[in-house]
């Protein structure tokens, strides 16, 4: 098999910052997705006849920065896959800014049926997983635990923007809606170093979604709630800039 690593590299547009021109992690996810698409075509993972039949959707994923992403700041992005169970798949990135690595991703993936909205196995619908061989290994993400009360913020409603092309909320915009409920002045202060999602259960269009909060020093926890289920839960840990 050719090189299982594929690779990707960016300059920071002024349309993927904050207003500090830090690079938003929305905007970072969205490139996993895009190249992680890319090299699941070119390992036989996914083709062009899965569309609106079947698609890939993460679990859980865990990133960590050294430090920020700024405007104008040019990154390389690179994604592998690692061998996996039966319906848990894992996948890797990593981060380089200046030749220098500077963070990384581990992630879960699993297979659904979009029309039954089940998992499925790859061998059931035909896709070969390949056996793979390299030398990189990052754990998997862990559970998120937090001996503080949970308060309540807000309730969000998941909009025509909200929904990707597998008919759920797109999984960036749980890191949006945690960021929101996060006070001004940490955003200021501190960069994310760390950012743990836990996608607990699919969210649907028009569902509303009631958002619970419990921090401890620059450690916060957001839980998206309905009907008082757990649908999905972030642990972002806070750094202080230099």
């Amino acid at each position: 098999m050719k090189d299982l690593m594929t690779y990707e590299t960016k300059q920071i547009e002024i349309c993927d910052v904050d207003y500090m021109g830090q690079y938003q992690l929305c905007h970072l996810l969205n490139r996993f997705a895009e190249i992680a698409t890319i090299n699941a075509k070119e390992i036989g993972l996914w083709n062009e006849a899965m569309m609106n039949q079947y698609g890939w959707v993460v679990a859980k994923q865990a990133i960590h920065l050294d430090e920020p992403i700024y405007h104008k700041d040019i990154i390389e992005l690179s994604t592998i896959v690692a061998n996996g169970s039966f319906v848990a798949f894992p996948r890797y990135y990593f981060i380089k800014k200046n030749e220098k690595m500077i963070g990384h991703c581990s992630s879960i993936w699993t297979l659904i049926d979009i029309e039954k909205r089940r998992i499925v196995s790859p061998k059931r619908i035909g896709i070969e997983v390949p056996k793979v061989e390299h030398n990189y290994k990052l754990e998997p993400p862990h559970d998120i635990q937090i001996d503080q009360p949970f308060s309540f913020v807000t309730t969000r409603k998941v909009l025509y923007s909200d929904v990707d092309i597998n008919q759920h909320m797109n999984n960036t915009r749980y890191i949006q809606w945690a960021m929101d409920v996060i006070d001004l002045k940490i955003h200021q202060d501190y960069f994310v170093s760390d950012l743990n999602i836990q996608y607990k259960k699919e969210i649907r269009p028009l569902e509303d979604v009631s958002l619970y909060l419990a921090s401890e020093n620059e450690r916060y926890v957001v839980e998206g709630r309905i009907d008082d289920n757990v649908y999905f839960v972030v642990e972002i840990q806070f750094t202080k800039r230099k």
